[in-house]
């Protein structure tokens, strides 16, 4: 027996947890911060409307425009016929030096502006994205999930066979710090002379710690041979 193969074993299945609660950690709580982000805008916006007074005001110019950002809007306004110049809050792309447009501005201090029209739209992205990300992040979780569940059930009832070893290849789906994990192909003969071939899930081993002329044993449905499991962890050391 490879000498070293419970410290394998551990140390494999200590990757996968932590990939798992990398990948879903990251994706959710962005999720979650874009969320939170457009929740705040929105109530930040209706808060500021509730004690703003809309004005007219023309666009004088969009400081720092380039062709990588749509730059900051400079405009001009008048409140009580007295003239302001002020920057904007946020720019969008249909604004261009010479457009009027409708500002709000707070009813105490006339300086203080903001643009509110295009709220909804900020809004509404941070939360589908927000939604996707968090999503994406819960979905990984119960696949992994469903996936832990059908193993344990194949391997307290499915038939065990042992499948030759293949190959060994790298998920490159999958990454972490630079790493892929593995997976394994086999191939088992039935007596009857039926061939069958099988592919492993992903697992967080180097392929050098598994034993390539070791069978690997497979857990597969007595009903229905496509579904099966492999149990990569047979085959280390």
């Amino acid at each position: 027996m490879y000498p070293d193969r419970e410290k394998a074993l551990a140390k494999g299945r200590r990757k996968g947890k932590t990939f798992i609660r990398v990948f879903c950690g990251i994706f959710i709580s962005v999720g979650i911060i874009l969320l939170i982000v457009g929740i705040a805008v929105g109530v930040s916006g209706h808060t500021f409307r509730q004690k703003a007074e809309p004005t007219d005001a023309v666009i004088l110019a969009m400081r720092g425009a380039s062709s990588e950002s749509l730059g900051t809007p400079v405009v001009e306004y008048t409140v009580d016929g007295k003239s302001y110049t002020a920057m904007l809050n946020m720019a969008s792309s249909s604004m261009y030096p010479g457009k009027r447009i409708t500002i709000y501005y707070q009813k105490n201090n006339p300086r203080e502006v903001r643009y509110l029209d295009d709220n909804g739209w900020l809004i509404l992205i941070f939360a589908f994205i927000g939604t996707v990300f968090t999503g994406i992040g819960t979905a990984f979780w119960l696949v992994k999930r469903s996936h832990e569940r059908k193993a344990r059930q194949l391997l307290a009832t499915g038939e065990v066979v042992e499948a030759e070893i293949t190959g060994i290849g790298k998920d490159t789906s999958s990454s972490m710090n630079g790493h892929h994990p593995i997976m394994v192909s086999c191939r088992y003969t039935a007596p009857d002379g039926r061939v069958y071939f099988f592919r492993s899930g992903s697992f967080w081993y180097e392929s050098y710690e598994i034993a390539p002329k070791k069978k690997v044993r497979v857990y597969v449905d007595r009903n229905n041979p496509a579904n099966y499991y492999v149990d990569v962890d047979s085959a280390v050391g």
